[in-house]
């Protein structure tokens, strides 16, 4: 009882503001900046500026009065800790009793940069991010990077209890279903290092045949001995994958 008590007064609080907020916005002339904000958010910013620099590229090459890079690379940084801590809080809580490997294996597929790229989508985020155009081809995770910006910029302008609320009320309940999302298959960072342990494994193979009878008695040069095991290296992902190696250099 004391808990739905506090979210409703809660809740009422927050309309109350939105509508204060609201009515004090038809006086500015960049109304229509933080009105655009609202339909995403569900509240208006505060500090609008600071939204407005998470959806700032790199590849725009603005900077300060101070010389100093403006874009949302730090704001980036920020959102992938406080997404990472949101998002480890809602999955422990639904999922209750499981064990902590399901636990971050499901929370990974949620932020994985694939996801967050159609989470952009889905707000809308990919229609205000500015950047080169030079750089949107070469640069597939620019709106996911820019959703954890947008996380960073929440952090600030409003709290860590915000940043949940949109994340569960805006996000989860409308894009991710977490019992779905946690029977998808993805593949994740410990493939590639499985399949490299079994390229090292190889060469480790090779070697171990060949160190005995191919190494030079006299005393190698340093140089000598790196590539001697370059070469092995390369024969042992030939051994491995069923290649001629890796390109010489």
């Amino acid at each position: 009882m004391r808990v739905s008590f506090s979210r409703n007064t809660q809740n009422n609080k927050v309309v109350l503001r939105n509508q204060i907020d609201k009515i004090r916005l038809l006086f500015r002339k960049d109304r229509e900046s933080y009105f655009c904000f609202y339909r995403i958010l569900g509240f208006f910013p505060r500090d609008i500026k600071v939204y407005q620099q998470a959806l700032l590229h790199k590849s725009i090459s603005m900077r300060s009065e101070k010389g100093r890079p403006i874009n949302n690379e730090r704001l980036e940084f920020l959102g992938d800790a406080i997404l990472d801590a949101i998002v480890g809080d809602i999955v422990y809580r639904h999922f209750e009793g499981r064990r902590e490997g399901f636990l971050t294996n499901t929370r990974s597929k949620i932020v994985q940069r694939e996801t967050l790229n159609k989470l952009a989508v889905e707000i809308g985020l990919d229609k205000l991010v500015k950047y080169s155009t030079r750089s949107s081809s070469h640069n597939s995770y620019m709106y996911g990077n820019a959703f954890e910006a947008f996380i960073g910029a929440i952090y600030l302008d409003q709290g860590y209890d915000r940043c949940k609320q949109f994340m569960e009320e805006k996000i989860f309940k409308n894009y991710i279903d977490l019992d779905k999302m946690s029977r998808k298959e993805v593949n994740f960072k410990s493939k590639p290092e499985e399949q490299n342990g079994g390229v090292i494994r190889a060469y480790r193979a090779v070697s171990r045949r060949r160190i005995q009878s191919d190494v030079p008695h006299r005393s190698p040069h340093r140089r000598d001995i790196g590539r001697y095991r370059h070469r092995l290296f390369q024969e042992g992902v030939a051994t491995k994958c069923g290649t001629d190696g890796i390109e010489k250099n």
